[in-house]
């Protein structure tokens, strides 16, 4: 295995001290990088598809190529709260501490680490090794799908593609006494949906009986109460046997016949956050508005759902759920933007295998399992151009940690970091 120096670490907290909220800020953060991983930007055919960046590290051979995804927007960090600035790229004696370090420039930048290194030690693939590095991920844009839109009319079709996604977690249910490494084969779909509801306004002292932002709250109170059906998919099945599996006393005796109690399984699933997510599609209430000063009446109250669309759902058929919840002609229902589920990966053969053996040989004592992914990635664009989509970073990461995801005080502890960048290059050099 190439050797990843402690000091690669330096490369990671440059390129989190550069903000990349905003595609205005890319051409700062893409001089970083640059800078950084002067041999990747040597000896790749680096080209920009607006933003985004692709490059195709050419193989020795014919073979079918391999893609490797992450992108480098983040999400908008504002810096009360924290208790390192955002974009301090600040180190303590476990962790590096800011945006993105998570999500996704943890991966983008082990990935140059691990491609760097690689040059270094005179590696040549034997295939091309693609990368994608979206731009605008986070906001829903069209970076990494032009980027793959490019490589179909190139005639590119990968073995597989890997983009961010699961990663080494904590055992998920009890029984299971060692750590989970959770690989996406496919991931929910995703609808922002605004409810509106538009009212003559006036002065708040003399209020109509249900003014518009109580209407809205009781369609909020309403959805809140009428949850989606329940539905293990596939995947979700296949990585509760696994666990079930592996796991002891009557929890492992109830996940090895998930298949015939589903309801049981279910019912214990439902008593966690991340769990219940997997039974059905979601939806929540993530931002609201309603008059513009405190002594008014709202003329038009606004709340934006944000939806996570299970397997076999659709756009429609969530939008069609909202509104017999809400049950009111007086709200008004817009999807802001939307896309279905992906479709399923195998979870064995090419690009699964590769995965799950560099996983045994980083971490022997985990066991590796297929999930749904309950977020979005770029990953689902690249299903246009090969029919194996993985998403998987390489890292260990507690609950704690990955309620940073999106929020205050997003971290990477340094080891598991590190220990991801000599993953991503075993990847690539033994399958690649």
């Amino acid at each position: 295995m190439v050797e990843i120096p402690d000091a690669a670490v330096d490369d990671l907290i440059a390129l989190v001290r550069v903000p990349t909220e905003e595609a205005a800020q890319m051409p700062a953060f893409q001089a970083a990088l640059r800078e950084r991983f002067p041999r990747l930007f040597a000896s790749l055919e680096v080209e920009s598809i607006g933003a985004t960046l692709l490059a195709r590290w050419p193989g020795r051979g014919e073979g079918a190529p391999a893609l490797l995804m992450a992108h480098q927007d983040v999400v908008p960090a504002p810096p009360a709260g924290w208790t390192h600035p955002p974009y301090g790229g600040n180190r303590d004696a476990t962790h590096v501490w800011g945006r993105g370090t998570l999500d996704d420039k943890g991966s983008l930048v082990g990935i140059c680490v691990a491609v760097e290194a690689l040059l270094a030690a005179g590696f040549a693939p034997a295939r091309d090794v693609w990368l994608v590095f979206g731009h605008d991920e986070e906001t829903m844009g069209t970076g990494a799908a032009s980027a793959i839109a490019e490589l179909d009319a190139r005639g590119v079709r990968p073995a597989w593609a890997l983009d961010e996604g699961g990663a080494i977690i904590e055992p998920p249910v009890a029984g299971v006494a060692r750590d989970v490494a959770v690989v996406g084969v496919a991931e929910k779909g995703f609808a922002n949906i605004r409810m509106r509801v538009a009212q003559v306004g006036g002065h708040a002292s003399t209020p109509p009986r249900l003014p518009a932002t109580s209407r809205l709250a009781r369609a909020i109170r309403r959805l809140d109460r009428a949850p989606f059906p329940r539905s293990l998919p596939e995947p979700a099945l296949r990585m509760l046997e696994l666990l079930g599996a592996d796991a002891s006393g009557p929890q492992g005796a109830v996940l090895r016949q998930v298949r015939r109690a589903r309801p049981l399984v279910e019912r214990i699933l439902a008593r966690g956050d991340e769990t219940r997510a997997m039974l059905s599609t979601t939806a929540v209430v993530t931002q609201l508005s309603g008059a513009a000063a405190p002594n008014a009446l709202a003329e038009e109250a606004v709340a934006v759902v944000n939806a996570r669309i299970a397997l076999g759902s659709s756009v429609d058929e969530t939008v069609a759920h909202v509104r017999r919840a809400v049950a009111d002609p007086q709200v008004s229902l817009e999807v802001l933007h939307g896309h279905g589920p992906s479709p399923e990966s195998p979870s064995a053969g090419p690009g699964w295998d590769d995965v799950a053996a560099a996983i045994a040989r980083l971490r022997p004592d985990v066991l590796t399992v297929p999930y749904v992914m309950l977020g979005g990635t770029d990953g689902r664009h690249a299903h246009r151009i090969t029919d194996r989509v993985y998403r998987f970073a390489p890292f260990a990461m507690t609950r704690d940690e990955r309620l940073t995801l999106h929020a205050r005080d997003e971290r990477i502890r340094v080891d598991t970091w590190l220990d991801g960048c000599r993953w991503y290059a075993d990847l690539i050099e033994s399958s690649c």
